[in-house]
């Protein structure tokens, strides 16, 4: 599975709501007129009355508003797209470490190839923190960017407001404390295959190995479980933030 959820997707259902809560507010604010009596059909030999003219349709946008809709969608995407980017960017780099490669120790031709393992992992956590500070920041970085446009300050606001409400926001911090687990996972599993390099033998298993130490064996097998078990619900979540 690729992460491709679109934020230009859901700037533009944001964009909807907001336009619809502008319109909303703005036929609250026309004044109200009792309607007009429907006039009697006049007699044969009078002249006919004229009716009254059909009521106004709904209100519209007017260009200056328009054009600050443009100003505001155009600010946004800068936001929303680096945070689509980094997600693509970190999400690559968890498949690395889904590869069942990982999982066994026989694939790494030595203890300073396992460093360069621990090196990315340490890579893979930088971007999440990253990622995880993104999303922190996100109302933050959406009023700078929407400043930097000179929206009018109240719009800006109300917009910001439906935008950052429109994201799943207990989904996003599910998929962060399951990746911390994750990681720290993998983690322990490194530095177990590096303390114990060489002390291990192929079994009938596959890529299950045996250890010397049956405490070594059993951590090994718990570590392993618990990787699967993480990984198989963050790609759930992943899968749940791309619906």
């Amino acid at each position: 599975m690729r992460f491709q959820h679109s934020y230009r997707s859901h700037l533009i259902v944001a964009l909807i709501a907001f336009s619809i809560g502008l319109l909303t507010a703005k036929s609250a604010d026309r004044p109200r007129f009792a309607p007009a009596p429907v006039p009697t059909p006049p007699a044969a030999s009078q002249p006919r009355a004229a009716y009254p003219a059909a009521s106004p349709g709904p209100p519209q946008l007017d260009a200056r508003v328009r054009q600050q809709l443009e100003r505001l969608t155009k600010a946004a995407d800068i936001v929303l797209d680096r945070i689509q980017n980094e997600e693509a960017d970190l999400y690559m780099r968890i498949q690395y470490f889904e590869k069942p490669d990982r999982l066994d120790p026989n694939s790494y031709a030595s203890k300073d190839e396992v460093g360069q393992w621990q090196a990315n992992l340490q890579v893979l956590q930088d971007k999440s923190d990253l990622v995880g500070q993104l999303y922190a920041n996100l109302q933050k970085n959406l009023e700078g960017e929407l400043r930097s446009a000179g929206a009018n300050e109240e719009i800006t606001s109300r917009f910001i407001n439906v935008v950052i409400a429109g994201f799943p926001w207990p989904t996003i911090e599910k998929k962060k404390q399951l990746l911390n687990r994750y990681i720290d996972q993998h983690g322990k599993l490194l530095s177990l295959y590096k303390k114990n390099w060489g002390l291990w033998k192929p079994t009938s298993t596959g890529n299950k190995p045996q250890f010397d130490s049956t405490t070594t064996t059993s951590m090994y097998t718990k570590l392993r479980d618990e990787i699967v078990s993480t990984g198989t619900e963050l790609d759930k979540t992943y899968k749940e933030m791309t619906e």
